[in-house]
Order: C-alpha cells, then sequence, then structure tokens
C-alpha cells in the first residue's frame, strides 16, 4: 500500500487497516476508474492525496459521492440511525476483531 495512506491514517493501524479494507472494496467494485485509482493505492503505486485530487479521479469520486448524498438524504431518521448503528458495530469488528459493547 502506498506511504500516503499510513500518512493519512495519522500512523493509526485501525485506520490505516479501515483504509485498506476500503481500497480493496473500490478495486473490487464496478467503476473502472475507482478500480484504477484503489488498484494503484494498494499496490504502492499511486499517492491516495494525489489520486483523488486529480483531475483524472475527479468525476468517478464525486459520481459516487453524488450517489451517496442522494441516497442518504432520502433517508428518514429512524433509518439513518439504524444504519449509522449498524456501521459502528461493523467497523468495530472489522478494526478490534469483535463487536462493541455499546
Amino acid at each position: 500500500m502506498h506511504d500516503s495512506v499510513y500518512d493519512i491514517a495519522g500512523d493509526d493501524p485501525r485506520i490505516a487497516k479501515y483504509l485498506r479494507t476500503s481500497l480493496t472494496a473500490l478495486a473490487n467494485g464496478s467503476d473502472p476508474l475507482l478500480r484504477e485509482l484503489a488498484e494503484g493505492v494498494l499496490s504502492g503505486q499511486v499517492n491516495l492525496r494525489d489520486a483523488v485530487a486529480s483531475d483524472v479521479y475527479d468525476e468517478a469520486v464525486g459520481s459516487a459521492f453524488e450517489r451517496f448524498s442522494t441516497h442518504y438524504d432520502q433517508l428518514d431518521a429512524d433509518e439513518k440511525a439504524r444504519l449509522t448503528s449498524e456501521a459502528g458495530q461493523q467497523l468495530d469488528e472489522l478494526l478490534d476483531g469483535h463487536p462493541s459493547r455499546a
């Protein structure tokens, strides 16, 4: 993985692990530009900050954020709360290997 990921993670291994998992999901996704970006970062050939700020990937990254934002805005408050709770539990399991006790 490119050193820029560790810089972004602040040398926190938990955050670096989360970023690796997220990049792996993008590398296995359907968008060819996001796959290229993620594969480049994971292989150590591409600086994550530079790639995300690049005009090459601007449209793909912007489109992904737009889709997320549109979907999120359509959820009601209860659904947002439920998904936030589930995401927190999944993140704890990913990063720590066990669910939170919340």
